[in-house]
């Protein structure tokens, strides 16, 4: 009597652990691929979720709300997570290297690593600016700022909806606290180019209504310790800043 092969195991890989994924560990474990074995490589056991960070530094939502277990998801998907950074890809052997660890096979492999906010060609940037991303040393700073004492000025570089969306919390947080001296959105261009007319309407009413300085066709030629220098052929001036929270977008 003829027995048909078994189908081979098919490995699916994720690296990252980022909310793209998170719904992949959700999906897979409500409906799991037959055939195939899924794996997740993530730094740590928890993974932060960016979209809920303008609630967190309005203050709506603890620091701990933002992290993804990816634990709890893993087991509910029937999926390995390795902990570790993934080093190196090598396509050809279809292999992923994680320090510490023997290379993992993939037939699949997806990447979700995040972004970073980082601008080295922007003078000052590394020394007194504070990037969004990563999310973890954000939000550690902004819990820090925000228990502090006195007048409170910040600025977000990139008024894209992202970026609107960060100095609207901001603004909020430090005039519920009654710090708020200055929120100012600066960009190289105009800001929420890419929503339509009324969402652009609402949200511009939103910023005055919060008194947010919108800063627009502007050059940020240097970052200092408490000043973000404008080009002066444009007419604008230094900005007085105690922190500098940026959002490029």
């Amino acid at each position: 009597m003829y027995a048909a092969p078994l189908p081979l195991t098919k490995d699916v890989v994720l690296i990252g652990g980022g909310h793209t994924h998170a719904l992949v560990l959700r999906k897979w474990g409500m409906r799991p691929l037959a055939g195939a074995r899924l794996t997740v490589i993530n730094p740590g056991p928890t993974a932060p979720y960016s979209g809920m960070l303008p609630g967190f530094v309005a203050g709506h939502y603890d620091r701990d709300a933002l992290d993804i277990d990816l634990v709890k998801l893993a087991r509910f998907a029937g999926a390995r997570l390795i902990l570790g950074a993934a080093e190196h890809i090598d396509t050809h052997a279809r292999q992923v290297h994680v320090a510490g660890r023997p290379p993992i096979a993939y037939d699949v492999a997806a990447i979700n690593l995040g972004i970073t906010s980082a601008m080295p060609a922007m003078a000052g940037f590394k020394d007194h600016a504070i990037p969004a991303k990563p999310l973890g040393r954000f939000a550690a700073s902004w819990a820090t700022y925000l228990e502090g004492n006195g007048p409170a000025h910040v600025a977000v570089i990139g008024g894209g909806v992202a970026g609107v969306e960060l100095i609207l919390s901001m603004a909020h947080a430090l005039r519920a606290r009654r710090r708020l001296a200055q929120a100012t959105l600066i960009d190289r261009g105009t800001i929420l180019k890419d929503a339509d007319n009324k969402a652009q309407a609402q949200l511009r009413k939103a910023l005055h209504d919060l008194g947010v300085t919108v800063v627009e066709q502007a050059t940020i030629t240097q970052v200092e310790a408490a000043l973000v220098v404008l080009d002066e052929a444009q007419n604008a001036t230094s900005m007085q800043m105690k922190m500098f929270l940026t959002r490029l977008g």
